[in-house]
């Protein structure tokens, strides 16, 4: 197995669970490609796996992506909104860098904006995207991922249990490969 151990361990919060972590951006491709497989996998993941998601921030629109993210997370409209969000992107081909073409999105899906932009402008939202920064520079953007690498998965955050590719995460639980 090929992976680059994370120094230093980043601090993880699932006790005897398993946490498995995919950082992704809204505007690859390769994140949307990678997302069926993912969804897939988390469906069947055992129960002592926790599967999170943490969008990847270098400025500009993915920051403003981070922050759509948890806002969505927040007002409960992210699982219905995630995939879609990607199609907006690539197959329809809006560009999504403005809250403006965000915010026409989200109306056209029947989003409460009011509870939205509350989320968008909330503490709780702020606090995710600030520790979201913090991993996407230690693991991601400054890390063994480095270059900003994009669709990246962590298992475990160990140095036992390193950043892995994506087709390894099944494999190193015991599963057989992904997808």
């Amino acid at each position: 197995m090929q992976y680059v151990p994370i120094q230093p361990q980043p601090p993880m919060s699932t006790g005897d669970r398993v946490e498995v972590v995919e950082f992704f951006w809204y505007g690859c491709p390769h994140c949307r490609e990678f997302e069926p497989a993912v969804m897939k996998w988390k469906a069947s993941a055992p129960d002592y796996v926790e599967f999170r998601q943490i969008p990847i921030m270098f400025g500009g629109a993915s920051d403003l992506h981070a922050q759509v993210y948890y806002a969505l997370e927040g007002i409960g409209e992210l699982e219905r909104l995630h995939g879609p969000f990607f199609e907006a992107m690539h197959v329809q081909k809006r560009k999504m860098k403005g809250r403006d073409e965000v915010d026409a999105f989200l109306a056209e899906n029947g989003v409460d904006m009011d509870k939205f932009n509350q989320a968008m402008n909330s503490f709780a939202v702020a606090a995710k995207v600030n520790r979201a920064r913090q991993l996407n520079d230690t693991v991601v953007i400054g890390g063994p991922a480095g270059g900003g690498a994009a669709s990246t998965m962590l298992l475990d955050g160990s140095i036992s249990k390193p950043m892995l590719g994506r087709y390894q995460v099944e494999k190193e639980l015991g599963k057989g490969a992904m997808g």
